[in-house]
């Protein structure tokens, strides 16, 4: 569907979106900065609405991953998906043993839990 974006970066200014836009665009890619002109705005409202997205055409997404992948790997958003059932239904959930962290939660641990499998994960065990 020509009319659909998908989001494959998010940036903290839209200073370096427009450096990744336009490496995309020279390579063929059509791309849509959401959010570049609040963040230009008022550069603080940055973390509270996620950043610049830099988003391409759905059919041009893996095209414009291995070209972001070339630049750097990191840049990337890859969704979270269950280590077990590969599902990306989760909710997120803290871990906590003591009654004291429970009232007031400064360190607990932070676990995914599947809706479909209800399967436990850390971050670093998802895909």
């Amino acid at each position: 569907m020509k009319d659909s974006f998908t989001t494959i970066a998010v940036f903290q200014y839209s200073s370096e979106a427009q450096i990744i836009k336009g490496k995309l665009e020279f390579e063929g890619i059509t791309v849509f900065l959401a959010d570049e002109y609040t963040v230009d705005t008022d550069p603080m409202v940055s973390n509270a609405i996620g950043g610049v997205k830099l988003q391409v055409y759905t059919e041009q997404t893996e095209v414009a991953k291995s070209i972001v992948r070339a630049i750097d790997p990191n840049l990337l958003i890859e969704p979270v998906l269950c280590s077990n059932c590969k599902s990306s239904n989760f909710s997120l959930k803290m871990n906590i043993k003591n009654l004291f962290l429970k009232l007031i939660p400064v360190n607990g641990k932070f676990e995914y839990n599947c809706t479909d499998c209800n399967t436990n994960f850390k971050a670093a065990e998802a895909l």
